[in-house]
This record gives C-alpha cells, sequence and structure tokens, in this order.
C-alpha cells in the first residue's frame, strides 16, 4: 500500500470528487478527506499499490481541480 497527499482543495469537495480523479491510475483503497474550518481541505489517498500511488503523483502533480 502507498498513501498520496492530496493538498489545496476546495472546501466542498466529496471523497467521490478525489476517487474520480484517481481511479484510473490503479485500486484505491481507501480516501481520508480532511475538511478543516478553514479551506483549503485535503486529503489522503490510499492505493493497493506503491506503482499505482507513484503514477497517481507523476499524472496530477500541479493539476488544478476546480479552481485550486
Amino acid at each position: 500500500m502507498a498513501r498520496v497527499y492530496v493538498g489545496n482543495l476546495p472546501i466542498d469537495v466529496r471523497v467521490r470528487d478525489i476517487e474520480d480523479l484517481f481511479w484510473k491510475y490503479g485500486r484505491i483503497k481507501d480516501v481520508d478527506l480532511k475538511a478543516p474550518s478553514r479551506p483549503p481541505a485535503f486529503a489522503f489517498v490510499t492505493f493497493e499499490s506503491v506503482h499505482d500511488a507513484e503514477d497517481a503523483i507523476r499524472g496530477r502533480d500541479g493539476v488544478d481541480f476546480e479552481g485550486q
């Protein structure tokens, strides 16, 4: 397993939104979404494979999500 930090998310983001962003990189075991009282929100996405997590990092690093 490997965990990927996903930061600078909009405060109204949902777990399903995160899953939709990362499903193509491999099997997701868990999404731990943190929505603090002040933005931005962030999440930890756990993949079953380290290789899939590395692909997700390469594929999504620096990409905007809903203007964030």
